[in-house]
């Protein structure tokens, strides 16, 4: 700096520091210590230090911590600037791969497209459901309700921040502890799994339960050596026998809308099935002592069962083909439509040859459950709950017909509604009231952990190099809401 000099009129500019010779306190050697700005060398001198200067006497620790943090706010604020300006800033971070910065990543990648991403794939959803379903139009299957209702925003909203937070929060750690490591996938993806409250909470223990055992069946597959044989056929099979027992004897059991599904799919009146199977005095599964058997009265419009069953098989490949309809093209149409364009022709045969593969398997299967509850009471003139088992397990025997790559699909769609059918028997039939109110408060705990696991679950899969073995379902659906790069 230069030192003031008073040559009568003229002086030179004020320096930004103040060397010590150059100026001397006014206050005298005498001023007291806390009155003195800067640092006096003990003859009245004092400096008048700038900030750079003061960082310089911090120790080491807190100097590279307040440069880091000096940082980190430039860096902050400039890409406020770029958020609100859309300037692409690119990504300056080694240990993070994807394209734009941290935080632009997080808004951008994170809550924009992932919610449009949500919000499309509900509003499409629910489109293509009531257009196969002969809904549209009505009540609450307008267009307005369905693009513009709080369903599809609802869900948009829940998978946006759910993904922001989960960007947030892995590049925050891998930032801080200046490397890359599996944990963190799995805690940011915990902590953003309790965004599933922002969903409707109608749905909420459905679609957890769901994902819970889709990652556990995932996890399973990499981390063991051994497939059983054939394990995807026995095993649904099996889980067929309480969903089956409970649609007959305790429909209670089932939640309704799985039921419902089961209702119109079989084409079963409920009054006439309860008339059938279950008492008609009392509210009961099995009929009281002297009540007479009747003939199976759900069909009593055809009074012979295989007469009405054979029917209802071609009635029942309708009714499959509207519901597999939406299952086979909707994924294709949202995760991938180029394959559309690029070969119209051959997707649209492959995929009605799709369709009429599971209807058939769909329609065996409800004929094959009909049929064995039919034969088997009619000849012991009884209804035991033994008889609904082996008609579930009989219809489960249809999967075979179903394309071997999406047994394993099915299986893993239907295992959430046996186990929760199974946990309802055992409340409703073998508990106490008071864990009844225990069950009813925990459940909807219960579901936002499972769903906080299952997200942790599938991004440390995905993390870790030497796992990797994902169902092409749940990778697809993941690299719809996280992206291909986190």
């Amino acid at each position: 700096g230069e030192d003031w000099k008073d040559n009568g009129n003229s002086r030179t500019s004020a320096p930004a520091t103040l060397p010590p010779s150059a100026c001397r306190s006014d206050r005298g050697p005498s001023a007291p210590a806390d009155s003195r700005r800067g640092d006096d060398d003990g003859h009245g001198i004092h400096r008048i230090m700038s900030f750079p200067a003061a960082l310089n006497r911090l120790p080491s620790s807190l100097k590279d911590r307040a440069k880091r943090f000096e940082v980190a706010m430039k860096e902050l604020k400039m890409s406020a600037t770029n958020l609100v300006t859309l300037n692409v800033e690119p990504n300056t971070c080694k240990l993070c791969p994807h394209r734009y910065s941290c935080v632009q990543n997080a808004i951008y990648k994170g809550l924009f497209r992932s919610f449009a991403a949500g919000y499309a794939f509900k509003a499409f959803l629910t489109f293509l459901a009531a257009l196969a379903s002969g809904r549209l139009g009505k009540k609450h299957y307008t267009l307005k309700k369905i693009f513009w209702g709080q369903d599809a925003l609802r869900f948009g909203q829940f998978i946006g921040v759910m993904s922001f937070i989960y960007k947030a929060i892995l590049c925050s750690l891998r930032r801080y502890f200046k490397r890359n490591d599996p944990r963190f996938n799995a805690i940011a993806g915990f902590i953003s799994g309790l965004s599933i409250l922002l969903d409707d909470p109608s749905r909420r223990t459905n679609v957890a339960l769901y994902c819970f055992v889709r990652a556990l069946a995932d996890l399973y597959n990499n981390l063991t050596y051994f497939n059983i044989p054939n394990g995807n056929i026995y095993l649904f099979s099996i889980i067929q026998i309480p969903v089956i027992y409970s649609f007959i004897k305790s429909p209670g059991l089932l939640s309704p809308s799985y039921y419902r599904w089961i209702q119109k799919m079989g084409n079963i009146n409920k009054e006439k099935m309860r008339l059938t199977t279950c008492s008609r005095i009392v509210d009961s599964m099995h009929r009281l002592p002297g009540e007479k058997w009747e003939a199976c009265m759900f069909h009593d419009h055809t009074p012979s069962c295989t007469i009405y069953n054979t029917k209802d098989w071609f009635w029942g490949l309708g009714r499959a083909a509207r519901i597999y309809m939406p299952v086979h093209f909707l994924p294709t149409l949202l995760f991938s439509p180029a394959k559309i364009f690029n070969n119209p022709t051959k997707f649209f045969k492959q995929k009605l040859l799709n369709v009429l593969r599971s209807a058939i398997f769909l329609t065996t299967y409800q004929t094959n459950v009909k049929s064995t509850h039919c034969i088997v009471r009619n000849i012991i003139k009884d209804d035991p709950s033994a008889t609904s088992a082996l008609a579930g397990f009989m219809g489960g025997l249809s999967i075979l017909l179903e394309h071997p790559r999406r047994r394993t699909e099915l299986t893993l769609y239907v295992l959430p509604r046996a186990l929760e059918a199974c946990f309802n028997y055992m409340t409703k039939y073998h508990g106490t009231e008071t864990a009844g109110r225990l069950v009813a408060k925990g459940v909807p705990i219960a579901s936002v952990v499972a769903f906080q696991a299952a997200i942790a679950i599938w991004v440390t899969i995905k993390a870790r190099k030497e796992w990797g073995k994902l169902n092409s379902l749940n990778k697809n659906g993941l690299k719809a809401v996280f992206g291909s790069k986190h």
